[in-house]
């Protein structure tokens, strides 16, 4: 953007610029892993530490977790659930590693832990655990992972004091734990075990510089004269976390690198077999490391296009000199400018939402940004909107070359998550003339032009600032591009506004015609119902979330017609909205060359729950019903129990709506229907994006037909 700036002396084009970073799992390493991990469920609901081998309790929790940090599904979750149970000693209270075993400690607290990590767990079952802990947690080691459980369930002990004091025995005078070569992991255990009891820590300097001295050479820890290893390095990397302390990340990443193996599993240290506990340890550190660096734990990446592939700048465009692809970063290094620099997409977007992290490296002065709906201008300048990123300017909406001035100054909130020496994370959702920042998960900006002359369409591009030498780092760019419907052509593949008349008012809404439709074999139909953030009346807003997008996407790999009416208040089955809903597909199979006996129902949250009621109210109308993250209503599953549902649900989503799809789902069965669930481990409520871009719900969709 067009500001002064505070010129740098010459000494500073030494600024000593992160040249190196090592990255141990890509997106598609993170699948690998899941994919590998998911095929140990075994019928009985429970996973095994290997393939073949029989289900236990502690392998359940490992593939549990380790599914939730590299984005996976548990293939049946209720059947894990049911295992999990069923490992509960009905006697003591406490958990055994197999049904029908002996209850433990160290197997009671990985119970409470995957209980909790599957919604399931009751204050009954935590109250008879703490009973069980009193009995039989003595030594450290069983305190330290009592302490975990109970952590997981939000318990506490009346045996907390006492096991404080215990654990305090331990400390040497100058506040550390353990001797010699263990004394980083025995710190980092005992001052886990202190934090997680709500014990006070004190000299946290020297237990910080404990743990750090501890890192070997290669990255990681061990114990004692032994090798390095994942085991003592997970113990020493919660407490960085829990400390919100960061030893050499990029040494430790190398580490795990040389730990994994290529089918996607990792050994506990280099050259060693792989197992499930070294998956674990392997993946949840380095989901701790991300998030250390500012960094999201998982980058979404489906139903996104990536706009930088990580390795040239193909598809990019700018001067060479200044950008460069390394590392799996898009790097921009200013050894010191009198103008701006950018680097822009060879491609425009008009609607879209964009994500990407970044992080800027050099004075206080130095500024960068993003540019969006932004066209070259002659020299070395761009005109348009952009994010901006820099010190006073950290989530404001700027707009460059063109009106030259900050449009709306970001939020307190956001500005206060910003790392300004680590990754940070900016999302961009321009929807017509509607445009949301969010910075780092919170919203930084909304904003509405009402200029019509502003263009609404444009290249992507990032900035290097005027001024001292600086490096703009950026990675994981992605770029989800939304529809924009057309009154025209009709009958052409694409997206179409349509209007229907409903209670004597024109009503809008859009169909979407697929390649190869040419009217002369009949398609199968889609009927999407939106969520409650798309209502409206400009028919729109109903393909800007969910299937639409997907759509747009790839509008190659969906061979149905979808119909995406709008509703303005809910999507009940007795509303007007629904009745809009349904008078909307009778319109499209009078327009156009459909099979009617091929009519599948499906919806996002409110959208979700409409498509249980709505199927519910018209059996015999639809061929199957897809809710995602919506409630439906177990009375009405003897209306539902003959229509095939397959239903999509992020367990991290709101308790409710997780536990009412489960409960859904199960009186199915009950009923005697093969109702299919999905749970995306660690997602919120958006797991749409996921589903509408998982080719196997395309495919299921597309082959169902009513007898």
């Amino acid at each position: 953007m067009q500001r002064s700036f505070r010129a740098l002396g010459l000494g500073s084009i030494l600024l000593c610029f992160p040249v190196t970073v090592v990255h141990a799992e890509s997106t598609a390493d993170l699948a690998r892993t899941a994919a590998v991990v998911a095929a140990l469920q075994n019928a009985d609901g429970g996973f095994s530490a290997a393939p073949g081998q029989p289900s236990s309790l502690s392998a359940t929790s490992s593939a549990v977790r380790t599914l939730k940090y590299t984005g996976g599904s548990i293939p049946d979750v209720l059947a894990c659930i049911g295992y999990v149970k069923s490992c509960i000693d009905a006697v003591s209270g406490g958990f055994a590693n197999t049904p029908g075993g002996t209850a433990d400690v160290r197997t009671t607290a990985v119970g409470l832990m995957v209980a909790a990590e599957l919604k399931v767990a009751t204050d009954e079952m935590a109250d008879r655990a703490v009973t069980f802990f009193c009995k039989h947690a003595q030594a450290f080691e069983d305190i330290r992972i009592a302490v975990a459980g109970l952590e997981a369930v939000n318990t506490k002990s009346p045996d907390f004091p006492r096991w404080t004091e215990q654990v305090e025995k331990l400390r040497n005078s100058e506040g550390t734990f353990g001797k010699g070569t263990d004394e980083a992991r025995d710190t980092g255990g005992a001052a886990v075990a202190l934090l997680r009891m709500g014990a006070k820590l004190d000299k946290r300097e020297e237990i910080v510089r404990a743990l750090k001295a501890g890192q070997r050479p290669d990255g990681a820890w061990g114990r004692g004269e032994g090798s390095s290893d994942l085991e003592a390095t997970y113990r020493i990397m919660r407490c960085f976390y829990m400390l919100q302390e960061k030893p050499d990340l990029d040494r430790l990443r190398g580490f795990i690198t040389r730990c994994r193996h290529s089918e996607g599993t990792y050994s506990t240290k280099p050259d060693a077999p792989a197992d499930l506990g070294g998956t674990y340890f392997a993946t949840i550190i380095l989901r701790w490391a991300r998030l250390l660096d500012g960094e999201p734990a998982l980058v979404e990446t489906l139903g996104f296009q990536q706009l930088f592939n990580g390795h040239d700048l193909s598809g990019w465009e700018g001067d060479t000199s200044l950008w460069s692809a390394r590392d799996g970063m898009l790097v921009g290094t200013s050894p010191g400018l009198k103008h701006n620099d950018f680097l822009a997409t060879e491609k425009s977007f008009a609607d879209f939402n964009l994500k990407l992290t970044f992080r800027l490296i050099g004075s206080d002065s130095s500024n960068s940004g993003i540019q969006f709906r932004s066209v070259r201008v002659p020299g070395h300048e761009m005109s348009g909107y952009q994010a901006d990123v820099g010190q006073n300017y950290w989530g404001c909406l700027y707009d460059e070359s063109r009106r030259n001035k900050v449009l709306v100054q970001a939020s307190a909130e956001a500005s206060k998550k910003v790392h300004k020496s680590d990754w940070n994370e900016y999302t961009v959702r321009a929807m017509g003339s509607n445009i949301t920042l969010s910075l780092n998960g919170t919203t930084s900006v909304k904003y509405t032009e009402d200029d019509p002359k502003i263009a609404d369409d444009g290249k992507i591009a990032v900035q290097i600032h005027a001024g001292g030498p600086m490096q703009i780092q950026f990675k994981d760019i992605y770029i989800q591009p939304l529809p924009r419907p057309t009154a025209t052509d009709l009958d052409k593949p694409g997206f179409h506004l349509r209007t229907i008349k409903a209670n004597d008012a024109d009503r809008k809404y859009v169909v979407f015609v697929p390649n190869g439709y040419d009217g002369s074999k009949a398609f199968p139909v889609v009927l999407f119902l939106h969520g409650s953030g798309e209502r409206g009346k400009d028919g729109i807003g109903a393909v800007q979330a969910g299937l639409g997008p997907a759509i747009a996407g790839h509008p190659g790999d969906y061979a149905f017609i979808g119909v995406f009416p709008q509703a303005e208040k809910t999507w009940e089955a007795d509303s007007e909205d629904a009745k809009l809903a349904v008078a909307a597909l009778d319109d499209v199979v009078a327009s156009y060359k459909t099979d009617p006996r091929r009519v599948v129902l499906t919806g996002l949250s409110m959208g979700g729950s409409g498509s249980w009621s709505v199927a519910a109210a018209n059996p015999g109308r639809f061929a199957a019903v897809v809710p995602v993250c919506g409630r439906g209503k177990t009375e009405a599953v003897d209306l539902l129990k003959a229509l095939p549902v397959w239903a999509f649900v992020g367990d991290a989503d709101r308790d409710e709506t997780v536990l009412n799809t489960r409960a859904m789902v199960q009186a199915l069965r009950s009923a005697g229907n093969r109702a299919k669930e999905t749970e995306y481990r660690g997602v919120g409520h958006n797991s749409w994006d996921r589903a509408y871009n998982d080719p196997a719900l395309i495919e299921w969709m597309a082959a169902q037909a009513r007898p």
